[in-house]
């Protein structure tokens, strides 16, 4: 008998090996966008500083997580805090884990259009998450710690739950919407933007619901008469729905058997938000009870008993009148809803029961507090802030946005509509609003990125392909390649010339569009809107990720951005490691004493960054230092001559000169002067308003007349302001001996700095640091008598002398020597060994001797800003002074773009200079006019030879001030404020000067012919400032960034 085989074991692996796997390519791209979202929002969220509102944020939330944080308005609402304060104490307080949180709500605001894919559609949710995914705006405020991301994620709540309740009518949903606007009122005040925006379009809804049920009763539901009818019932829409019960005989006339959907979630929102409105009823209150002020902060801290009672009795009303409607219209569900919110928003306000006065701040203070900081103005910025910020960083969702949205307003579904009218209401809300910042461009950003995923499934659902091959496929992926390429051509300009670059960019665009053509054709004409989006996606793409990495990752804590607005500097965080270090090596741990300017909101981010230290003195030092003794001090710059002359009265010695830091920087706002002088104000932007034509004639002549255009596409292409960064700029006092690059304090202090070499063997002398012959940032150089050298330390305050070979001979402090903050920059020395220093931020020319005795002569004055010309002696900020044949000074009063001339006892002699005006002082551009005069040095034959900075030239003048010629400096012209040049002319008349941006000196020609430069690759030029001659031709070069005096060989410099 003969047995059947069973199945064997290398008969199921072998099916195992050959099974097909289907996949679904959906989820695959789900993966891959999420992960992407999440490593966007995660990675590396500590690299930057934290900014001044996040400092804030973060310190609060580290109190509650001590158990100390109390709610105030000031700072919106506590949930951020007490979420924040959670993620503390799971995963202790540092600069990463301050922005957990906001990147996992970031998570959660990606993930929502998940929920609302039955009405974007399957391939509108996927395109919505794509977009949210990789948004400029929102990846950037997920890693921020600011409260927007959190109510993002609840308003989003909100739409999710009421459109699934008017499609289901299920209860839960309306739970689930009380407890997000409760969330979202617990957030920040901007909440109720949105919901006034939801209590309108509910209100409009629900007229519209109410007339198509009395139309349709009459057999006369057209949409003409729609319309018309529910333009007469919308302004009482909502009373008729909160008095529903009571209108049985109004509704049987009227043939409306239940109320709508829409009229549940009217009745909601308006009852569960009315008594947050009492504040509104401020002004009434005041006005009825005489003598009653409810004004926050005193009415929540020191109320009497008639204001207490006052509060009491008006919440009373409106939570009454809100009681009556909800209890009428579902008992059960309004009471259920109302405990929910009520019992969410008590708990986050009075920080879980433990600060009862936050049910005042919160229900009375939030609304009381910021509809008067609307008046403030914060930002200053204009109406059409928006407007910028969009096209901007949102440029590739608004375009498809605007193009579909008047599809989804006439033609769509009245979720489109929904969304049109939450951006069109929002925006106009965010732009007449007092306060403009960039994080609000967060609300902008979700209503357009999800008009655009609706955009993107009705175009794919207009067309249907009933085939779509290969053929087509590679056809389609042509045309949008070559639309990306003809994009690449147009935006960053190449070819050799105009015209080239314009075939270039023509004829494939040409191309282009024939194929467009030729793919209708074969596909049909619905492919069209399917295949604009795609040419929009593809072409735009690059340019959205370049500017979200560029904002995010790549310069995220400098603010070049519109979107940054203001940002701690990155030396914050390394000042803040330097003085844990000098915590390590004094001994003295977390007792370190540190005092901090508090002046003009200078203690933040200091408050979060020093939080753990136990002896730091928080003061404004307007008036100097506090009292008692500090290892470290950090000053505001508007406060340092204040606190280096209180440093000198006292005697105190230990410290090494400060280091200067951009404490906090911001995005140079040219447009507000762009845009200024309406209504006879010069000063802000915000007097050109949308009413008046003058505006519009602006806007106009800007943009045909004048380079905005240009100017908006070119920082669209680069992302570069045309101004330098705004800052307020620190000081940091360490003590003497403290290396802040080991991180040791050194023994050897007292100790003289020698000379050295660079890594090519060429002499150096200084260094970084606070022995004597060190520098901290060191500016301009010359030679004296003996082949002596002696250099400016702007920082220091210093001028020090030294022998031929950089061996330290001697020092004088500037400080002390009058109520000037002492800022050295330039130095000219005699042919009798008197040393004339120009002290740039005081003002003031100073003498000394050979060694470095002060002569007792100085002059010059701070200006005077009264709108006349400058007198002779109003120096604003020389930099920089010659001595001439005669002994004449010759000074670059570089502030007022002019050059005034002395004797050699501090006499007037003349100036030369240009016209005067308020605006530009003595600037100008013609011959022997200046602007930003820097650098200035006497050739041999006497002619004057002068670096004019901003006119990117060299100006050469005769001994009495006559213009002779001039040559150009291609790199000069920077408007950095440390980016100020210098000259020295060599004695066979070439002239050699300094270009500390680019970190090159070069040697031109008497006449300006470009002879060589000096720009070593190996160890690059770091700031080159001031220029010296050595006895033997070679140049001594200062470099300020490296804080050391370096010795080229002018000869061996490379050839052009």
């Amino acid at each position: 008998m003969v047995q059947a085989e069973g199945p064997r074991e290398g008969d199921a692996f072998d099916r195992l090996l050959t099974r097909r796997v289907e996949v679904d390519w959906v989820l695959v791209a789900y993966f891959v966008i999420f992960a992407a979202a999440f490593g966007l929002r995660f990675w590396d969220l500590g690299a930057r500083a934290l900014h001044h509102d996040e400092s804030i944020h973060a310190k609060w939330a580290w109190d509650f997580a001590q158990g100390s944080y109390r709610h105030s308005p000031t700072f919106h609402g506590p949930f951020l805090y007490l979420a924040q304060g959670f993620t503390f104490v799971v995963f202790t307080a540092t600069d990463y884990t301050s922005r957990i949180s906001p990147a996992l709500f970031g998570m959660a605001v990606v993930a929502a259009p998940l929920a609302l894919r039955r009405w974007l559609g399957s391939t509108g949710a996927l395109a919505a998450v794509a977009f949210i995914a990789f948004s400029p705006t929102l990846v950037y405020f997920s890693r921020f710690l600011r409260m927007d991301i959190y109510l993002a994620a609840f308003i989003l709540a909100m739409v999710v739950a009421l459109w699934s309740y008017l499609h289901t009518g299920k209860t839960r949903w309306l739970i689930i919407f009380a407890v997000a606007l409760s969330l979202a009122f617990s957030t920040k005040e901007a909440a109720f933007l949105f919901v006034a925006f939801l209590l309108l379009y509910l209100n409009g809804h629900l007229a519209l619901d109410l007339v198509s049920a009395t139309l349709r009763t009459r057999g006369a539901n057209t949409p003409s008469r729609r319309l018309a009818y529910a333009a007469v019932i919308y302004p009482i829409a909502w009373l008729l729905a909160a008095l529903w019960p009571f209108l049985s005989r109004v509704r049987l006339h009227l043939g409306w058997s239940h109320l709508p959907r829409t009229g549940d979630l009217l009745v909601l929102v308006g009852t569960l938000t009315l008594p947050l409105l009492t504040p509104f009823a401020k002004n009434v209150l005041e006005a009825v009870f005489a003598g009653t002020v409810l004004d926050y902060p005193a009415v929540c801290s020191t109320p009497n008993v008639q204001e207490a009672s006052v509060l009491a009795a008006s919440f009373g009303c409106f939570f009454g009148v809100a009681a009556v409607a909800g209890l009428s219209w579902r008992p059960r569900v309004w009471l259920i809803s109302t405990f929910a919110a009520v019992l969410i928003y008590s708990t986050l306000m009075t920080s879980l029961w433990t600060n009862l006065d936050g049910l005042c701040t919160g229900a009375w203070g939030s609304i009381d507090y910021w509809q008067a900081q609307q008046e403030v103005r914060r930002g200053m910025q204009p109406w059409f802030y928006y407007l910028m910020l969009m096209p901007a960083y949102e440029f590739l969702p608004l375009l498809i946005a605007l193009a579909g949205g008047a599809w989804a307003l006439f033609r769509g579904s009245a979720f489109s509509r929904f969304l049109v009218l939450w951006l069109v209401v929002l925006f106009l809300a965010f732009s007449f609003a007092g306060e403009k910042m960039p994080w609000l461009n967060t609300h902008l950003a979700i209503p357009t990125i999800l008009i655009a995923a609706w955009s993107v499934q009705r175009a794919w659902v207009y067309w249907k392909p009933s085939r779509f091959d290969g053929g087509d496929l590679i056809t389609v992926c042509v045309v949008l390649a070559m639309t990306t390429g003809t994009l690449m051509l147009l935006v960053f300009d190449w070819g050799p010339t105009l015209w080239v670059r314009f075939a270039w960019g023509c004829a494939p665009l040409v191309v282009t569009l024939v194929t467009v053509r030729l793919v209708s054709l074969r596909l049909g004409p619905r492919i069209l809107p399917a295949l604009a989006i795609a040419v929009v996606i593809s072409g735009f793409t690059f340019f959205s990720l370049r500017t979200m990495v560029d904002v995010t990752f790549a310069r995220g804590d400098i603010p070049k951005d519109l979107l940054i607005y203001t940002q701690s500097s990155p030396e914050i965080t390394q000042l803040a490691d330097d003085i844990d270090a000098l915590s390590s090596a004094t001994g003295m741990g977390l007792d370190l004493r540190i005092a901090v300017d508090a002046h003009a909101s200078f203690a933040w981010p200091w408050v979060w960054y020093l939080r753990d230290y136990r002896n730091v003195t928080f003061s404004n030092m307007e008036s100097g230092l506090p009292a008692g003794a500090f290892d470290v001090v950090l000053v505001n710059a508007a406060n340092l001559d204040v606190v280096s002359r209180d440093l000198a009265d006292r005697g105190v010695t230990e410290f090494a000169p400060p280091t200067q830091y951009p404490h906090r920087w911001w995005f140079p706002e040219t447009y507000k002067v762009s845009m200024s002088g309406c209504m006879g104000r010069d000063s802000e932007a915000r007097f050109c308003e949308p009413y008046m034509a003058e505006t519009w004639r602006r806007i106009g002549k800007g943009f045909f007349g004048g380079s905005w255009a240009h100017d908006a596409f070119a920082y669209w292409r680069d992302r570069e302001p045309r101004q330098q960064l705004g800052s307020i700029d620190g000081f940091a006092y360490f003590p003497l001996g403290f290396d802040r690059i080991s991180g040791k304090l050194s023994s050897n202090i007292f100790e003289l700095a020698e000379p050295g070499v660079d890594r090519a063997g060429r002499p150096t002398f200084g260094g970084l640091g606070s022995r004597k012959g060190q520098f901290a940032v060191p500016v301009d150089i010359e030679l004296g008598p003996e082949n002596s050298l002696y250099v400016t330390d702007r920082m220091g305050a210093l001028l020090q002398k030294f022998d031929g070979d950089g061996n330290f001979l001697g020092s004088s402090n500037l400080h002390g020597l009058s109520d000037g903050p002492g800022q050295p920059w330039g130095l000219a020395v005699s042919g009798d060994g008197v040393v004339y220093v120009a002290d740039t931020f005081g003002w003031r020319i100073i003498a000394f001797d050979a060694d470095l005795r002060h002569q007792k002569l100085e002059f010059g004055n701070k200006p005077l800003f009264d709108g006349e010309p400058p007198g002779p002696y109003e120096l604003y900020g020389p930099r920089d002074l010659a001595i001439d044949l005669r002994g004449n000074l010759w000074v670059t009063d570089t502030g007022h773009g002019r050059i005034v001339v002395y004797s050699s006892g501090g006499e007037f002699q003349f100036q030369i200079a240009g016209p005067f005006s308020q605006e530009t002082f003595h600037r100008g551009s013609g011959p022997a006019q200046f602007n930003e005069p820097v650098g200035i040095d006497v050739a041999p034959n006497g002619e004057i030879v002068i670096a004019d900075m901003w006119n990117a030239r060299v100006q050469i003048l005769d001994a009495s001030g006559t213009y002779l010629r001039e040559f150009p400096v291609v790199g000069w012209g920077g408007l950095d404020a440390l980016d100020k040049p210098y000259l020295q002319v060599l004695r066979d008349g070439r002239i050699a000067l300094s270009l500390p941006s680019l970190g090159q000196v070069r040697i031109y020609s008497s006449t300006g012919v470009l002879l060589s430069t000096i720009a070593p690759s190996e160890e690059p030029l770091l700031l080159p400032y001031g220029i010296a001659e050595s006895p033997g031709g070679k140049l001594w070069v200062v470099e300020s960034g490296a804080a050391r005096v370096r010795l080229f060989d002018s000869a061996l410099a490379r050839e052009r």
